[in-house]
């Protein structure tokens, strides 16, 4: 696993606390956790790229939008597309093609 090296180093340091210093080290137990944090940590960064990925394409629609997708609710402009607003403008984009479909 890719942090594996990285989890052994944060279990490792858990023996290394204030409470835990005179515990001695098992390291079958260490090994089991270590395991099991690189996964966690593994997950966690999956979780992060999947999040920056689609936090991408919401951007891309919003930036389609204009100083819509970047005007906050108060009426100021932000520099970057605020993604709580596309879902808004899509849904109202579609609203009118659809009216305009039906007047056709």
């Amino acid at each position: 696993m890719k942090y594996t090296n990285q989890a052994r180093e944060i279990v490792a340091q858990c023996w290394c606390d204030e409470e835990t210093k005179h515990i001695e080290m098992d390291t079958r137990l260490a090994n089991a956790f270590v395991q099991r944090l690189a996964a966690w940590m593994d997950s966690a960064a999956q979780f992060h790229r999947n999040e920056i990925f689609y936090h991408g394409i919401i951007t891309e629609i919003g930036e389609m939008f204009g100083v819509a997708a970047k005007t906050s609710d108060d009426g100021s402009v932000q520099e970057n597309v605020l993604a709580l607003k596309v879902p808004e403008l899509v849904r109202a984009k579609l609203a009118a093609t659809k009216a305009k479909e039906d007047v056709l």
